[in-house]
């Protein structure tokens, strides 16, 4: 082979390798505007379901025993507070205060407890009005948005049952009912219809059948990808009551089961599951490097939702150099070609920029 002709050989080859890196790198930035191969995780962080402990009245026992057993193992709990029922067991609205500041959700059921069966629906709409008024000045650390009906009334299938939801759901963005499903959790998709959100299902712990299926009923919730949602009245003290001891020995389960389960008072998974639902990613522009996205929802008033989602962007094998929100750096991990962050829905921007060799 004469000298010319290898060199000739050599920068073709060169050239064909420099086309393909440049082919290489183009496909990974190619994605049309809008287009990306993501998912939105049922679930926050991953998790394969979710767990919301709830307390029901108002009682001594709720705030002496369960409060600091649940931030021992970094548990947060929904309270559902009725305003005259605390009162009457002298609990310091101070003491509820700071279980709110300490990330516990503090939460609306009703003023004065009555059987909404029984009352005209103009009395449940200001029982629960009232109710909120109340508690956003005795509780100033926290909006009440979700609600628990008083004796679960309102969790049924009569027409009463229905219209007492219709009634409550212009103040809350969801509700829980008592124990209206032959199962003890809910499915993921319970909500087919936005009234369902007003008609969660709920497992009484009231005897010991209940209390010691606890570690079950956890089980069937993870296969079946739902939400398990227990309700607690005393805890120790009260009525209905489950003896401390049982109730340690429940968190002790959650433990053992917390890399599957998403533990999370009742607001956020209401939240999460409602923005997941009507969520939509997508790619707005690409330069030098950086991809801006839009995460949106259908969802308004925005002060109500603001739960961030479990976002899984597939990358194409770019190599992600830090991701942002409203100039806020976000955590993320890498899983093969997808990376996971969490973001908020609404008007702000995500920016993901990948490092200067983003061929893997």
């Amino acid at each position: 082979m004469q000298p010319g002709n290898t060199k000739i050989i050599t920068a073709m080859k060169y050239f064909s390798f420099t086309i393909l890196c440049l082919c290489l790198s183009v496909s990974l930035f190619a994605q049309k505007k809008g287009e990306l191969d993501y998912t939105i995780a049922p679930w926050f962080n991953n998790k394969k379901a979710a767990v919301s402990l709830t307390f029901d009245d108002g009682i001594p026992g709720q705030y002496a025993v369960a409060v600091p057993l649940l931030d021992k193992y970094g548990f947060k709990g929904t309270f559902f507070m009725s305003v005259s029922i605390v009162n009457s067991q002298h609990i310091s609205w101070a003491t509820v205060n700071k279980a709110a500041l300490d990330g516990h959700e503090i939460a609306n059921h009703a003023l004065t407890h009555p059987h909404f069966i029984k009352i005209g629906l103009d009395t449940i709409a200001w029982e629960s009005a009232e109710s909120t008024k109340q508690m956003d000045v005795l509780v100033p650390s926290q909006k009440m948005i979700t609600h628990a009906y008083p004796f679960g009334e309102g969790g049924g299938n009569t027409e009463k049952d229905r219209a007492i939801r219709k009634t409550v759901a212009p103040y809350f963005i969801g509700a829980r009912a008592t124990q209206n499903k032959p199962y003890p959790y809910n499915t993921y998709d319970f909500a087919k219809t936005n009234d369902d959100y007003y008609n969660v299902n709920s497992q009484m712990i009231a005897d010991s059948a209940s209390m010691a299926n606890f570690g079950k009923y956890i089980d069937e919730t993870i296969a079946v990808g739902g939400w398990f949602c227990p309700t607690y009245h005393g805890i120790e003290d009260g009525w209905i009551i489950t003896p401390g001891k049982i109730f340690a020995q429940h968190l002790i389960e959650l433990e053992k089961r917390k890399d599957s389960v998403w533990i999370a008072p009742f607001k956020n998974v209401i939240q999460y599951h409602k923005e997941r639902n009507s969520a939509n990613l997508k790619l707005i522009s690409r330069e030098n490097r950086t991809w801006k996205l839009s995460l949106t929802d259908t969802l308004s008033n925005r002060q109500n939702w603001d739960q961030p989602l479990t976002i899984n962007l597939n990358t194409n094998g770019a190599v992600i150099k830090g991701i942002s929100q409203k100039r806020k750096k976000l955590p993320f991990k890498q899983n093969g070609q997808f990376f996971t962050f969490n973001a908020l829905p609404g008007k702000d921007n995500i920016e993901v920029q990948f490092a200067p060799n983003a061929i893997r």
